[in-house]
């Protein structure tokens, strides 16, 4: 998958490089991007900003890796979310949590989030970039018939997941959130825990 991400997503690069910005623009202090992949984000981060990203992908990982080169407010770890609590190398909490088209590949979205929740620090932010099921459209029972094969292929991407209600079930409340469509459902949100 790491090979034909970047051409995959290259038309649809297009259209969220616009919501990469809008949310991205307002990072400051520390920052922890889950799921970082090819390293798309880390051209959208201001200067002053500490990332710490993580990408438990080997492939994605390297290509990632290679987008980080010269950056230097970026630390690119190649471990997973549930890694980052004890991982010596991370601060205890963060100003804002960077979710961008990852938590449809989380094998645990509740664990996730809960750990999202933790990891966050009072006032601080979730920016949440994901696409979403589209219910009971058309292309939303696509969605459900080609999940099976599709999952295994896009590294487990899931295509009938509702981000951004368990988002909110979990407590997180948007301070901003736009919905979108491009071929599927997104949610672009700015989240803040009560």
């Amino acid at each position: 998958m790491a090979l034909f991400y970047d051409p995959f997503m290259e038309g649809l690069e297009k259209s969220l490089g616009r919501h990469r910005r809008f949310l991205l623009e307002k990072t400051g202090g520390k920052v922890l991007e889950v799921g970082a992949g090819t390293g798309v984000n880390f051209n959208y981060y201001p200067s002053g900003v500490e990332v710490f990203a993580v990408e438990p992908s080997v492939p994605m990982f390297k290509r990632a890796r290679k987008r980080a080169l010269g950056k230097k407010h970026i630390r690119l770890y190649n471990i997973g979310i549930e890694q980052v609590p004890d991982h010596p190398a991370f601060p205890g909490k963060f100003d804002f949590i960077v979710s961008m088209l990852v938590l449809c590949t989380v094998k645990d979205l509740q664990k996730t989030v809960d750990i999202y929740a933790r990891l966050l620090k009072p006032q601080g932010k979730l920016l949440v970039l994901e696409h979403i099921h589209s219910g009971d459209t058309f292309y939303g029972k696509f969605q459900k018939w080609i999940n099976p094969v599709w999952r295994p292929f896009a590294d487990g991407c899931n295509l009938t997941r509702r981000q951004d209600l368990a988002l909110k079930e979990a407590g997180f409340i948007p301070e901003s959130e736009h919905y979108f469509r491009l071929g599927t459902d997104w949610y672009r949100a700015v989240m803040t825990l009560p």
